[in-house]
């Protein structure tokens, strides 16, 4: 216990969207780590906006209080911005936090800039990948890096998810050395999963290997190459079947692509799989005998981490962190596919001890929000 005795530090975790993906998970395991563990030191809140909800039903199910921003929202969009700024003042001057710790391009502009002119005393960032700079070029692409160096004068901590991150951040000039920290993603301990309920919903045989990825459909995750991995393994053999868990959640235009791509190959439809999204995608990934990430941009993809636990090995494009959490990964669709065949031929992976991983990811956030 510190020398401020029984006063606890509020702290406020705020995000762009509450829907249920890899930031919003991250932003879940640190504060279900400090009502779990340290709610005598720390009293936690979460803020975000209102699409979709999913977030909050979560922080519903162990009683964190959350506050709903309504006009943050994902597009840039200049009258909703301004009212989210002054809605997010608001609520800093209102919730008197200690600290304030964003997420999420948008949230992390508005929300930094305007936690240190209520005066807040520890103003932290998380970035969860840099696809949000770059994905753009040209002066598009050089005004988001000059509003991240803007915001990163409004913050005491950047946080990165490894070393290749932080880099990025030294390479576009964001912040300074003083301010980084690198915190590897973490997930909770994945409880006691029984496999075949994939199996038994698609009636996929055990005999079948099953080849999956969760992920959005969308460009930065790459679902063409996935159909293009998958159309040259199963050239080569035919007990393979491919699953992709997840949908569209800002447009269906790569839907759309992935339904042409297979209507133009009716024998690769028969071995493609596309169930969209799903909140029990942990469950079904149990059945996956080899886990394929074919995305062009990541920070710390949290699915890779629930892959590894759940004791599946990851073929991967080397994106983001993913080369400093799996052995070898590759840039061409050959290299996927021809590592994808040794392991199916292989099959003898191990997995980690998680939850001392966990632990440490909830104990190096401690220690920044203590300093």
């Amino acid at each position: 216990m510190e020398e401020r005795g029984e006063v606890r530090k509020k702290i406020l975790h705020i995000i762009t969207r509450s829907d249920w993906t890899g930031a919003q998970k991250v932003l879940y395991g640190i504060v279900y780590g400090l009502k779990e563990n340290y709610s005598d030191q720390f009293e936690v809140e979460v803020a975000a906006g209102k699409e979709n909800g999913m977030l909050f039903e979560e922080l519903d199910k162990v009683g964190v209080k959350y506050h709903v921003v309504e006009n943050l929202v994902r597009e840039i969009n200049p009258v909703k911005d301004l009212k989210a700024y002054f809605e997010i003042k608001k609520l800093i001057k209102q919730g008197n936090y200690d600290i304030v710790h964003a997420h999420s391009s948008k949230a992390g502009f508005l929300a930094r800039i305007a936690a240190k002119k209520c005066g807040v005393k520890k103003v932290i960032y998380t970035y969860h990948g840099f696809w949000g700079i770059e994905q753009y070029r040209g002066i598009k692409k050089s005004l988001l890096i000059w509003a991240e160096r803007f915001a990163a004068r409004y913050s005491d901590y950047l946080v990165f998810l490894c070393n290749r991150e932080k880099e990025k951040a030294e390479k576009y000039r964001i912040g300074n050395p003083s301010q980084y920290v690198i915190i590897p993603n973490a997930i909770l301990p994945i409880g006691n999963i029984q496999k075949g309920k994939l199996r038994r919903e698609l009636g996929i045989p055990d005999h079948v290997k099953i080849v999956g990825n969760v992920a959005r459909l969308d460009r930065p995750k790459n679902p063409m190459r996935f159909l293009q991995v998958a159309e040259k393994v199963v050239q080569e053999r035919d007990d393979v079947i491919f699953v992709w868990i997840g949908g569209s959640i800002v447009e269906d235009f790569y839907a759309k692509q992935v339904q042409q791509y297979l209507d133009e190959r009716p024998w690769l439809k028969e071995k493609v799989k596309i169930l969209g999204f799903r909140k029990d995608a942990i469950e079904l990934m149990a059945d996956f005998d080899v886990f394929l990430l074919t995305s062009d941009n990541e920070g710390m993809p949290l699915v890779v981490l629930e892959a590894q636990q759940l004791g599946i090995p990851v073929v991967s494009t080397d994106v983001g962190c993913v080369g400093e959490m799996i052995d070898s990964v590759y840039s061409k669709k050959e290299d996927l596919a021809l590592n994808l065949l040794k392991i199916l031929n292989e099959n003898d992976y191990v997995s980690h001890r998680y939850k001392e991983i966990y632990d440490r990811f909830i104990e190096n956030h401690i220690s920044i929000y203590r300093k």
